[in-house]
C-alpha cells in the first residue's frame, strides 16, 4: 500500500497534536536558554555562569525531545494509520497476567500504601499463513476477569505490516456485555 502525501501529512499532524504541550514547553525552555546566553554576553563575557545555565536549559529539553518524541510520534502515527487503513479480524488470547505496581507514597505520618495493578493480555492471530502476536493493558479488573484464555477478541491490523495491530477496545467490551467505557 502506497500512502499519499496527504495521508502522511494528516497522520503526522495527528501525531504532533498529541505532543503539542511537550513541543511548546520545549520551545519555551529553548527560549529561556537563549535569553540566558544572551544575558551572559551582555552582562559579563568573562563569567561562564549564564552560558552554562542557558546551555543546561537547552540541553535538557533537547535530551527529553530526543529520548521521548521519536518513539511516541511513531506510535501515534501508526495508530492513525491503523485507524484509517486497518483490517478487522479476531485474535486468540494466549496469556493473561496481573502486574503489581503497588507502592507507598509520602513520608512519615502522611505515608500511605497505593494499590496499582495493570492487567496484561497477550494475543495471537494469523494472516497469510503466518502467526503474529500482540499485547495490550487493561485498567479494569472486571474486563480482565471476563476475558478467558483461548477466547476470540476483535483486533485491527495493517495488511502491509501485520506486526502492527491494536485491540478494538469498545467492541471488546460490547462483546463481553460490559459498559464500553470500561475498556478505554
Amino acid at each position: 500500500m502506497k500512502l499519499t502525501l496527504k495521508d502522511r501529512i494528516n497522520f503526522s499532524i495527528e501525531a504532533i497534536k498529541k505532543h503539542l504541550f511537550l513541543i511548546l514547553g520545549g520551545l519555551l525552555f529553548i527560549s529561556i536558554g537563549l535569553v540566558l546566553i544572551y544575558i551572559g554576553t551582555i552582562v559579563n563575557k568573562d563569567q561562564l555562569f549564564f552560558y552554562i545555565f542557558g546551555g543546561v536549559f537547552i540541553a535538557f529539553i533537547l535530551f527529553v525531545w530526543i529520548y521521548t518524541l521519536p518513539s511516541s510520534l511513531l506510535f501515534y502515527y501508526e495508530k492513525a494509520l491503523i485507524k484509517k487503513y486497518g483490517s478487522y479480524t479476531t485474535a486468540i488470547i494466549t496469556n493473561k497476567e496481573v502486574e503489581d505496581h503497588s507502592h507507598t507514597e509520602g513520608m512519615g505520618r502522611n505515608r500511605r500504601f497505593v494499590e496499582l495493578f495493570m492487567y496484561l493480555i497477550e494475543y495471537k492471530f494469523e494472516y497469510n499463513s503466518k502467526t503474529y502476536t500482540g499485547a495490550f493493558y487493561l485498567n479494569e479488573k472486571a474486563v480482565f476477569d471476563a476475558i478467558e484464555l483461548n477466547q476470540s477478541i476483535p483486533i485491527q491490523f495493517l495488511k502491509t505490516n501485520p506486526k502492527t495491530s491494536k485491540i478494538r477496545r469498545q467492541k471488546l467490551c460490547l462483546d463481553l456485555g460490559l459498559n464500553r467505557n470500561m475498556c478505554n
